[in-house]
C-alpha cells in the first residue's frame, strides 16, 4: 500500500464521518444552527434561487422554491459525498481504478448489486457503506415529515392570530379587536400565544431551514404575527404601571407572560439563523433599565404616542406619564428589536406596522464559515 492510498483512506474516512455527523445533528441530534454541510446546501442555494428580481410574481415563485429545494437537495448531497468517500476508501484499500472503486461504492450505497469486490476487508467495507446507505434514507423518511408538520404548526399559529391583528397584522388592531371582542384580559388567548412561540422556539432552532420556508398566504408573514404579539404585549406592558418591585395587575399578566417566552424565542430563532444579535436578555431585566434613558430603536417616539392616541380610552395614559411610558416601551422593545428586523430581511417578508415594515437587508448565507451574516442595521430615514 503505498503513502498516496493511505492518504486516500483518511480522507475518505474523515469525508465519511463528516456526512454521518451533519445527517445525525440535522435529525436526530440537531443543536442550534446549520451544520457545515447543510450551510453550503443551503447558501448554494440561495445564489441560485433568491435574486431580488424586479418582476414580484417571478421573485415570489423563485422564492417559494428555495426552501423546499434545499431540503431535498440535502440528502442528494449526503448520498453523493458518501460515494465520493468510499470511493476513496476502496480505491485506497486496493479495490482497483478508481472507476472502478466508484462503481463498487455506487453499487454498495444504493445496494444495487452490480459490482462487488474480491478480499474479505473490502466486502466488510461494502455492507458498512450500503448500512449507511439505509440509515439515510430513513434520515431522509422521518427528517421531511418533521419539517413539514413544524412548518405546518407555524402557519396554524398565524392562523389563530390572524382575526385579531388583521392583514397585515398591526399590534394596534390587535388590542383594539381584542377589546372590542372583551378578551383583552383572557389569559387563555395569551397562553395560547405563548405555547406557539414555544413550540417555534424548539422547531426553529433546531431547524433553522424553516425560516426560510415561505408562508401559505404571501400577505402574512410568521415574523409579523410574533412581533405583533410581542409589541401588543409591550405597549400594555408600558401603559400600566408594572415595575420589577411590584406584582403585575390581572389584566397585563397574560402579556406579560408572552413576553417573558416571546422576547428569548425571537432572539433564539435569529441566532440560530446566523445573525449577529447579542444574547437573549430576561425581560425582568429590561423593565428595570425602564428607568434610565430610552435605548435606540426602530419605533419612533411619535409612532407610540399615536398608538396610545387610538388606543384612548383603552391605555388612558395621562400626558405627563406619556414619557415613562415611552421609556418602559423603549426598554422592552429593545429585547428582540434587532431580531425582528433582521428576520423581517431574511424572510423577504410582507410588510406590517412596526415588525416587518422596516427590515434590515441581510447579506447572503456564508458557504464556507459559520460566522454571521452580515446585516446592515442602519435605520431607514422616516417616510
Amino acid at each position: 500500500m503505498t503513502l498516496l492510498q493511505v492518504g486516500s483512506l483518511l480522507l475518505g474516512t474523515v469525508l465519511a464521518m463528516s456526512v454521518l455527523i451533519s445527517a445525525l445533528e440535522t435529525v436526530v441530534l440537531p443543536r442550534n444552527g446549520f451544520t457545515s454541510i447543510s450551510r453550503f446546501v443551503f447558501a448554494v442555494a440561495d445564489r441560485i434561487l433568491v435574486h431580488r428580481w424586479r418582476n414580484k410574481e417571478r421573485r415570489a415563485n423563485l422564492r417559494a422554491l428555495y426552501a423546499p429545494i434545499a431540503l431535498v437537495s440535502l440528502p442528494l448531497v449526503w448520498m453523493l459525498l458518501v460515494t465520493a468517500s468510499f470511493t476513496l476508501i476502496f480505491w485506497g484499500a486496493g479495490a482497483g481504478s478508481l472507476q472502478r472503486s466508484f462503481e463498487v461504492s455506487g453499487s454498495s450505497l444504493f445496494t444495487l448489486g452490480f459490482a462487488e469486490p474480491t478480499g474479505t476487508s473490502r466486502i466488510w467495507l461494502t455492507f458498512i457503506e450500503a448500512t449507511i446507505g439505509l440509515g439515510l434514507v430513513a434520515l431522509l423518511i422521518s427528517y421531511l415529515p418533521t419539517i413539514y408538520a413544524a412548518h405546518h404548526g407555524r402557519e396554524k399559529g398565524i392562523s389563530v392570530l390572524r382575526p385579531f391583528a388583521g392583514t397585515p397584522n398591526s399590534p394596534v388592531d390587535l388590542l383594539a379587536n381584542l377589546q372590542h371582542l372583551g378578551t383583552l384580559d383572557d389569559t387563555q388567548l395569551w397562553s395560547t400565544a405563548s405555547g406557539w412561540m414555544l413550540e417555534l422556539d424548539r422547531t426553529h432552532t433546531d431547524f433553522p431551514a424553516l425560516c426560510y420556508f415561505p408562508e401559505s398566504s404571501p400577505e402574512q408573514s410568521w415574523v409579523a404575527s410574533i412581533g405583533t404579539v410581542l409589541d401588543g404585549a409591550a405597549l400594555l406592558a408600558s401603559a400600566s404601571d408594572y415595575s420589577t418591585e411590584e406584582h403585575a395587575a390581572e389584566e397585563v399578566k397574560g402579556p406579560i407572560m408572552a413576553l417573558a417566552y416571546g422576547v428569548p424565542t425571537l432572539v433564539r430563532i435569529a441566532r440560530a439563523a446566523a445573525l449577529p444579535i447579542p444574547e437573549p436578555v430576561r425581560l425582568v431585566d429590561l423593565i428595570g433599565a425602564a428607568s434610565g434613558s430610552a435605548p435606540d430603536i426602530s419605533i419612533r417616539r411619535e409612532e407610540y404616542i399615536a398608538a396610545l392616541d387610538r388606543l384612548h380610552p383603552l391605555l388612558p395614559v395621562p400626558e405627563e406619564k406619556r414619557e415613562e411610558c415611552w421609556h418602559r416601551f423603549a426598554a422592552i422593545r429593545s429585547g428582540y428589536d434587532s431580531a425582528v428586523r433582521g428576520l423581517a430581511g431574511l424572510t423577504m417578508a410582507a410588510p406590517a406596522p412596526w415588525t416587518t415594515d422596516r427590515p434590515a437587508p441581510v447579506g447572503r448565507p456564508r458557504m464556507f464559515t459559520s460566522r454571521p451574516i452580515k446585516v446592515d442595521w442602519t435605520l431607514p430615514a422616516p417616510g
